[in-house]
This record gives C-alpha cells, structure tokens and sequence, in this order.
C-alpha cells in the first residue's frame, strides 16, 4: 500500500493531495445507511470503518493473519505510511495468492500497520483496503480506511487520495506492496 511517484511532478501534485485530504485526513463522504438483517446476526449494510476496525480487531486480529512472503516483517515504506510497516493479509487474500485472477476475491483485506517517527509512538496508524462487494465497482470495490490503533477514524470509504494513489496500481488490483 505504497504510493510510489516516477516523476517530480507527480511527487509534487501528491504531496498536495495528502495536504488536501490525504489518507490521514478527509474522505468523499460515505453513506452509512441503515443495517438490515434479522435476529440471526446476519448483516447486509454499508461497510463503516467502526465495523472493520471490530473485524480486524476482535473477530479475527490481523497481527495474527499471514504477511506476503516478499514482504515479512517491519520494512521501510514512504509517505503516507510513515517509514516503516508491517502488511498484513486475512485468509481471503492469503488463499487466493496461488490463483490470482487479476482481482482480489470479495471479503479481501490488506491492513498496513504504520509505524511512527516519535520513539515514544510505535504504531501511528492502520491504512486498510477492504473488498466489498459492490461498494465502488469504478475502484474495484475497495473500501478505504484509515484508523487509530485505539478506533479513531480518521478517514473511511472512498477516499480520493488513496483511491487516486492506489489506481498507479490497478492492473495489479491497486496492490503496491505486492506484485500477483
């Protein structure tokens, strides 16, 4: 989850972009919508960043999920990321490693564990992708978050600057990190 640049140019209009509204900062509104779903639990609504930081958390935490084999441990990352990283991929990603079709199957989630630059702060952020199916068909149906460590968001849904960034890697399903 990257945002690599190849010319000056394109560091420069990025770097206004993440002034604007960079993956810390504000996203294009989403709308949350009202959850439908009966007493058995199961839920269809719009994803929120609230409900991915509890699946990423609780449900299933993600320090306990598998890392890509090309990219193991805390290694340097760049802005917005802060850096250094750890990238972590849930069971969906994991298994679809050996078939990748040019897409990511639906339920995929990537979380980078940002690290800060303050010694007293280790973890500064989690930069998600999320693949939700029909969320934004244009993007490939990645939801976009950016979350504190203890839940706080920052910025959820289809957030321009990621999505701007990330689409320098569309044919590799906005994948930086890792190439299929």
């Amino acid at each position: 989850m990257n945002c690599n640049y190849k010319s000056a140019s394109q560091n420069f209009l990025a770097a206004i972009a993440l002034l604007i509204g960079g993956c810390t900062g504000t996203s294009m509104p989403v709308d949350t919508g009202e959850t439908t779903g009966g007493s058995s639990g199961a839920e269809t609504s719009t994803p929120t960043g609230a409900k991915l930081f509890t699946m990423i958390t609780q449900d299933d935490p993600f320090e306990q999920w598998a890392q890509f084999s090309d990219r193991q441990g805390t290694l340097p990352s760049s802005l917005p990321h802060g850096p250094m990283s750890q990238v972590f991929i849930n069971g969906v990603v994991e298994s679809a490693l050996d078939n990748f079709d040019g897409t990511l199957p639906d339920g995929s989630i990537i979380v980078k564990k940002n690290i800060g630059t303050d010694p007293l702060v280790t973890e500064a952020a989690l930069t998600i992708m999320w693949k939700v199916a029909g969320f934004d068909p244009d993007n490939n149906d990645w939801f976009w978050a950016n979350i504190t460590t203890d839940g706080q968001i920052a910025a959820e849904g289809k957030v321009a600057s990621c999505v701007g960034c990330h689409g320098g890697a569309r044919a590799n399903d906005f994948v930086f990190v890792h190439q299929f």
